[in-house]
């Protein structure tokens, strides 16, 4: 059944991408309020608190190293997140966008059978874990459709993850690191369905067969002050890696609040 859906969320993925690509040149270019949408520089400081439905690791991904279940041990949380972020017009239709995302998790639990980190047995029982994922991004838009109610906008992001995976348990201690730079594909859109209020559907993701990132929110905001906007929403990050260094994926689902001010 995990296979199963593993295969269905990145199958999803893909085609969310596919028809991303495909259907992008055929919206209309609309010319109305091109600079209106992201019109001035605006920081965004965003808390959440994220559950954790999956969490799976092996590390290294062959044996006698074990797979174990990390959300088993720790608690499904919820976790306090965040992150901060900082649009910056470029004028026209492009835009940047500079992101900052961390995410831990550090938590003693029971691990019902022994696993085995690393080459390093350790016994079941009483065990400290501790998983961290902290995400830097840089992303490229174009507003490629902008309309009265519509904007919508495509690019690119570059991510530098920094993840840790560690198991303590007495003076027995083993840690994974990995860092890398990870390429995404970047879509953006806003529905301005009523005075002040905004729907916004914002997604970063991609997937192989190596493994996937997918960050995507709906959010539904309200402009307190021409400057100030509030809004709260839900967030899904899904991703992982299969190689022969590691096995890992997880699932969090966050409910989360924002505050963005524009530098007007």
């Amino acid at each position: 059944m995990k296979h199963a859906t593993d295969r269905a969320n990145s199958l999803l993925a893909k085609t969310f991408l596919v028809g991303f690509v495909v259907l992008a040149p055929l919206l209309p270019s609309v010319s109305v309020a091109a600079d209106r949408a992201f019109e001035a520089p605006a920081l965004t400081v965003e808390v959440g608190a994220a559950w954790q439905l999956r969490n799976t690791a092996q590390v290294s991904n062959e044996a006698p190293n074990t797979r174990f279940k990390i959300d088993e041990i720790t608690g499904e949380g919820p976790y306090p997140a965040g992150r901060l972020v900082l649009d910056w017009p470029l004028g026209g239709r492009h835009h940047l966008r500079f992101l900052i995302a961390p995410l831990s998790i550090d938590e003693r639990g029971i691990t019902d059978d022994p696993i085995v980190f690393q080459d390093t047995p350790f016994d079941a029982g009483e065990i400290r874990t501790r998983y961290r994922f902290d995400s830097y991004r840089a992303t490229y838009r174009y507003t490629f459709h902008d309309s009265e109610r519509w904007t919508w906008s495509g690019g690119a992001t570059l991510k530098v993850r920094d993840a840790e995976i560690e198991l303590r348990q007495g003076d027995l201690v083993r840690r994974k690191t990995n860092t890398g730079v990870v390429p995404l594909l970047a879509l953006y859109g806003e529905w301005r369905f009523a005075p002040g209020w905004t729907g916004v559907f914002d997604f970063e993701g991609l997937g192989a067969s190596q493994g996937r990132a997918i960050d995507a929110a709906l959010k539904l905001g309200y402009d307190i002050t021409p400057q100030l906007n509030l809004y709260a929403g839900y967030r899904f990050l899904d991703g992982g890696a299969d190689n022969d260094e590691l096995y890992t994926f997880a699932r969090f689902d966050s409910a989360v609040l924002g505050l963005s001010w524009s530098f007007r």
